[in-house]
């Protein structure tokens, strides 16, 4: 941890109320009943407050629907039974106005050393984990987030599952780092999924969000993507690296479509990039992976501008060293005839002999074959780089 950082507190020894409430309903096979009845008796004190005071109908009915009264996924849940309320409420100050308690669930610098189940589990109140750790595996399946969530700064070190998680108000995962799988699969048609995933790493899986619908405001702005799954020889291995590939693969392309669909270009260009580099190193060996792997090493598979201008300045320079060597000899040849020529051969629309003196011309024509062939190599091969930098100019344009 950075010393800019606070140090995190371990969940087991915070006053926090909420984090009190949270190992406190994970006692329990089914952590939601009690998470759920609590959201519940909240909603009925809250209510209490609302009827009392003097409000129109329609500012009543908007101040029930923003406390929640009317949540689909609440009103199939049991309340508390009094012993647990009791004990619920034990959790919190003695002081504290259950009617009037803040509208943020607020848990920041905390160090979660267990497994954690929050599946089923319904937010009412905009939830906030900042800059906590979760060493374990964190469960928020078909969870019900109502207001915004953020969980800004956070590491995940295990997997984190938020399969059909509703997040109805957006979420922030910006500078989140997750250790093992995340989880965001979702089925269902209506789900218009709203993240900030700015600065976030992945170290070891690409995320999963089949069936996630993106919104205009996801944001993936200087993401980390994990690394590439490489091939070791190891027979049995191999048919690990080749699903996580295949995995890799159908992810990325996932991810690229819902960025057509949404209009940002750069991450379909970096979801290209990796696509093409997880099909190079899926490839059976053959000559398709060879043209495969060699077009990622010369333009990072169309997106890199420098590396083909490198390649060819390399090709040009190689070739005009070799003729400068052989034409230190010959009288008619200076320096700047063989900057013309090897040049000349390397642009496709120039030619290298139209203002040549026949004297030189003929010089060059005596020259060893071993050089002829150099150049002719660098004339079949800057084509193929100028285009290349053509393609990532391209993309990097938006032409």
């Amino acid at each position: 941890m950075s010393d800019s950082e606070p140090d995190q507190i371990l969940a087991e020894e915070s006053d926090n109320p909420w984090v009190k409430l949270i190992l406190w309903t994970q006692k329990v096979p089914v952590p939601s009943i009690r998470w759920n009845g609590f959201m519940k008796y909240l909603v009925e004190e809250r209510l209490k407050d609302v009827q009392s005071e003097n409000l129109t109908e329609e500012r009543r009915l908007g101040v029930m629907k923003w406390l929640g009264a009317y949540s689909a996924e609440l009103k199939h849940h049991l309340p508390l039974d009094d012993d647990d309320l009791a004990k619920a409420k034990e959790l919190f100050p003695e002081d504290t106005d259950f009617g009037k308690l803040g509208p943020r669930i607020t848990i920041d610098n905390h160090r979660f050393s267990e497994v954690l189940n929050f599946n089923s589990a319904i937010f009412l109140n905009a939830t906030k984990f900042t800059n906590c750790c979760f060493e374990r595996s964190v469960g928020f399946v078909d969870a019900n987030f109502e207001w915004p969530a953020s969980f800004s700064g956070s590491k995940f070190s295990s997997d984190v599952k938020f399969g059909q998680a509703r997040f109805r108000a957006g979420a922030r995962f910006d500078s989140v780092t997750f250790g093992g799988q995340a989880d965001f699969f979702c089925q269902r048609l209506d789900d218009y999924f709203g993240a900030n995933f700015n600065g976030a790493k992945f170290e070891t899986m690409i995320p999963i969000f089949y069936g996630r619908n993106f919104n205009p405001g996801c944001k993936f702005h200087a993401v980390t993507w994990p690394g590439l799954p490489k091939r070791n020889g190891l027979k049995r291995l191999e048919d690990i690296i080749e699903d996580t590939l295949l995995n890799h693969i159908n992810s990325y392309e996932h991810i690229r479509t819902q960025a057509e669909k949404i209009g940002q270009l750069d991450l379909r260009k970096e979801m290209i990039r990796q696509e093409l580099a997880c099909c190079a190193e899926a490839a059976k060996p053959s000559f398709e992976r060879l043209l495969r792997k060699a077009y990622g090493w010369i333009c990072d598979h169309g997106t890199s501008i420098g590396r083909p201008a490198l390649a060819l300045f390399g090709l040009w320079f190689f070739n005009f060293v070799a003729w400068q060597g052989w034409a230190a000899q010959e009288a008619a040849l200076t320096t700047w005839d063989v900057i013309y020529h090897s040049g000349g051969r390397m642009l496709p629309l120039v030619s290298g002999h139209a203002y040549v003196e026949p004297e030189t011309l003929n010089a060059i024509r005596a020259a060893l074959h071993v050089l002829h062939f150099f150049s002719a190599c660098a004339a079949i091969l800057s084509p193929f780089l100028l285009f290349l930098m053509a393609l990532a100019l391209r993309l990097k344009f938006r032409m």
